[in-house]
């Protein structure tokens, strides 16, 4: 398996849409096997993804991401952990330890329930007045 984690100063970068730098970590079970970096043009959505998956990229973690580059991710396979914060070694330590949905882990200003309502890594996501009595949906 193959994880990329966008890395400013050892650090998740805040926000995928605009890194720069990308850490690869290639994963064997739980067990870290190699680490390489690939440098991320300013692409349009559709060059990025094409990028990442002739990378061969199967988990993204990531800081914010954009919802049309989120799902554009998804569609292609690729599995997004958005809203992840903390240094570069720690994240991944927690992500093999399946320990990424602790507080410490998340961004910022987002609240646990944020990478389910997101629409990515999991859950799905609930129309504007569905199940709501008195609501239609647009």
């Amino acid at each position: 398996m193959k994880i990329a984690i966008p890395v400013w100063n050892g650090f998740v970068s805040s926000v995928f849409d605009f890194a720069h730098s990308l850490l690869i970590v290639d994963v064997e079970g739980k067990q870290e096997r190699r680490r390489s970096q690939i440098q991320l043009e300013q692409q349009a959505i559709p060059q990025r993804v094409n990028q990442l998956v002739s990378s061969g990229i199967d988990v993204i973690i990531c800081g914010a991401i954009s919802r049309p580059l989120a799902e554009t991710l998804t569609v292609s396979n690729i599995k997004v952990i958005p809203f992840v914060s903390g240094s570069v070694d720690e994240v991944l330590e927690a992500y093999l330890g399946n320990r990424l949905a602790e507080p410490q882990f998340l961004q910022p200003g987002c609240w646990p329930g944020v990478r389910k309502r997101f629409g990515c890594g999991g859950g799905h996501r609930h129309r504007r007045g569905a199940g709501r009595p008195g609501k239609t949906d647009p």
